[in-house]
């Protein structure tokens, strides 16, 4: 099983390719669309790459999610071990006051 730390690394590294696929994908689109000497195979192409456009867009859009979602968890738990320590030091001087 994989770590949150092994997984933040694999999402970086996963944003990086669809960043890179997008750029590859919007380059041969505005290729595409700048020569349509034969309309309709163009269009057609045209079409494919911008779903997969749409689709890296998604994926990077999740991934981004995530790794939000990540920063955002590992602040509450930093919150939540504060507050317990604060709690444990509560209670012992709850206790020192009893005594």
């Amino acid at each position: 099983m994989l770590s949150a730390e092994e997984i933040l690394c694999s999402t970086q590294q996963v944003i990086a390719g669809l960043e890179a696929l997008r750029g590859e994908n919007r380059s041969l689109l505005e290729s595409l669309q700048e020569a349509s000497q034969s309309v309709s195979v163009e269009q057609e192409k045209s079409s494919i790459i911008q779903h997969s456009l749409e689709r890296i867009e998604l994926g990077l859009n999740e991934a981004q999610v995530m790794m939000a979602l990540s920063t955002h968890l590992g602040s509450l738990e930093a919150e939540k071990q504060k507050l317990r320590a604060q709690v444990r030091r509560l209670c012992q001087e709850n206790q020192w006051l009893r005594d």
